[in-house]
């Protein structure tokens, strides 16, 4: 599927001397997160906002941390096998990725009035949270490639050349890579498109990327249980983000003629993100009777603080061309970097969520809960300096125009017999893309479990299989809503990326 773009260089005019790599996709990626860390919340869908006394139910609803009544310490490593497949100019791609780290660890401390105490206290129990749920995991590694007839990633770059100059201040430095990669001449018109495509031919596209990292929420948890019907909590949390992912972007001639100034380019992005930012979650389950708990909470935003470093290279091979333009060195393969990395702090806003939950009760032999979650994706917000404010209101406003809230649902039912549960578990969420047709984005899940209660000793295993399917442009783009600056009409390639997920978790605790 291709599909024409104006392009502009809007964000290198408005943005001169300064790295401003940050995009929608970077929003969406610290905005979706998942509570569920333990194994039992993952084998229940994700669901745990009204059942209690799962430490996942921290970052869902705190209020279950006032179903406890007794202490307990836990941890769950996890083990991630991702699959991803793309869809390019009718050219299909897949690749794995497996990867192991710790979902959750977590202590809870309970006191519980007993005897005369419990009959005459309103407030039956207290618990405090303390540990650390991993909401969202970033270990990920994809690929995707295909033969376009009709442009190459280089009329960006020369678009790019066009309007800002090639000077290395300009963050991506497209311009400057693509003049001294000899990728444009000295009216910044693209070379593959001028001799390549232009006349008749094509090149082979590919996008490969490799990323690490996670957001990791730690939590500091009250709650308590007033008079066996209502339980109420709250938790102050921090988080803790970490983004490193290098992407590669390789174009070559597929014509097989080596006299028409291009060979082939590799380009590469560098970024590393670290973060940290706080945010606040309110809970309350009323228990209706024996069989039915009903939950509701809040979650504020999270306000976070970022530190942002980005750097760029690219190798190009242009055949005979820079002997073609009287270069001094005509060596066709050529290097090209700027001098230094950039460097950028800023401040984004997640959305807020809200969570209402119910669990019904069947007996001793089980029950069924759910939750439903409303997330609201255009809230979402970046925050730059003063000196910047133009710049802040351009994304933000891209933000606004590309997502709207989401709708989730998760569902699981749990079955009991003696000190053994066996569980299963299912979660949708709509997408977060107001042009849901083009960039798709929903998410669906499936799950099941096991789990022992032996005594003090506590074992869940559950297994996850998630799938998403979301749709990017091939390669990067510039974009802006500014008449003033002209337009250039490239049609650029949609690739459809499905991630086919799998995890394996296990919780072993002790209750103390």
């Amino acid at each position: 599927m291709l599909k024409y773009i104006n392009v502009f260089a809007a964000m290198g005019v408005l943005l001169s001397g300064t790295s401003f790599a940050q995009n929608e996709t970077d929003a969406l990626r610290y905005g979706q997160t998942s509570g569920a860390a333990t194994a039992r919340a993952l084998s229940l869908g994700g669901a745990g906002g009204s059942y209690g006394a799962d430490f996942s139910s921290l970052s869902i609803n705190p209020a279950g941390i006032g179903v406890y009544r007794s202490s307990e310490i836990m941890v769950t490593p996890v083990l991630r096998l991702n699959n991803m497949s793309g869809s390019y100019l009718g050219t299909e791609n897949t690749e794995d990725n497996t990867r192991f780290n710790i979902g959750n660890f977590g202590l809870v401390f309970n006191t519980t009035a007993k005897g005369e105490n419990y009959q005459k206290k309103d407030w039956k129990s207290f618990s405090v949270g303390l540990g650390f749920n991993r909401i969202a995991d970033f270990h990920s590694a994809g690929f995707y490639g295909g033969n376009n007839t009709e442009s190459s990633i280089s009329e960006v770059f020369a678009a790019d050349a066009a309007y800002n100059g090639v000077g290395q201040e300009w963050v991506p430095p497209y311009g400057f890579l693509a003049y001294y990669g000899y990728l444009t001449d000295d009216y910044y018109a693209s070379v593959p498109y001028d001799y390549i495509i232009k006349n008749g031919g094509s090149v082979n596209q590919s996008k490969y990327w490799k990323s690490k990292g996670g957001i990791n929420e730690w939590t500091i948890s009250f709650g308590g249980n007033y008079r066996e019907k209502l339980m109420l909590g709250a938790g102050l949390n921090i988080t803790n983000y970490k983004f490193d992912r290098t992407t590669t972007y390789f174009e070559e001639d597929a014509t097989g003629n080596k006299n028409n100034y291009f060979e082939n380019l590799t380009y590469n992005e560098y970024l590393s993100i670290t973060g940290i930012g706080i945010n606040a979650k309110l809970g309350a389950i009323y228990v209706v009777n024996d069989n039915l708990r009903l939950g509701a909470a809040f979650h504020t935003p999270t306000w976070i603080s970022f530190n942002e470093v980005s750097d760029y290279d690219m190798t190009t091979n242009t055949e005979n061309f820079k002997s073609a333009v009287g270069a001094t060195d005509i060596n066709p393969i050529t290097f090209v970097q700027p001098e230094n990395a950039y460097a950028f702090d800023y401040a984004f806003r997640t959305p807020w969520k809200a969570v209402l939950s119910a669990t019904g009760f069947l007996g001793k032999h089980g029950f069924i809960t759910a939750d439903y979650e409303y997330a609201a994706y255009n809230s979402m917000r970046y925050n730059y300096n003063r000196e910047f404010a133009l710049q802040e209101r351009s994304i933000n406003d891209a933000l606004k125009n590309t997502y709207k809230a989401t709708h989730s649902l998760r569902l699981g039912i749990e079955g009991k017999m003696d000190k053994f549960m066996g569980r299963l578990g299912f979660s949708y969420s709509t997408s977060p893309f107001k042009d849901a047709e083009l960039f798709n984005g929903q998410q669906m899940g499936f799950s099941a479990g096991v789990g022992a209660r032996l005594g003090s000793l506590f074992i869940d295993l559950a297994y996850v299989y998630l799938t998403q399917k979301i749709s990017e442009f091939g390669y990067p783009i510039l974009v802006a809503d500014d008449p003033g600056l002209g337009v250039r009409k490239i049609p650029v390639g949609i690739a459809d990326v499905r991630y086919n997920n799998s995890l394996i978790a296990l919780t072993v605790g002790f209750k103390f």
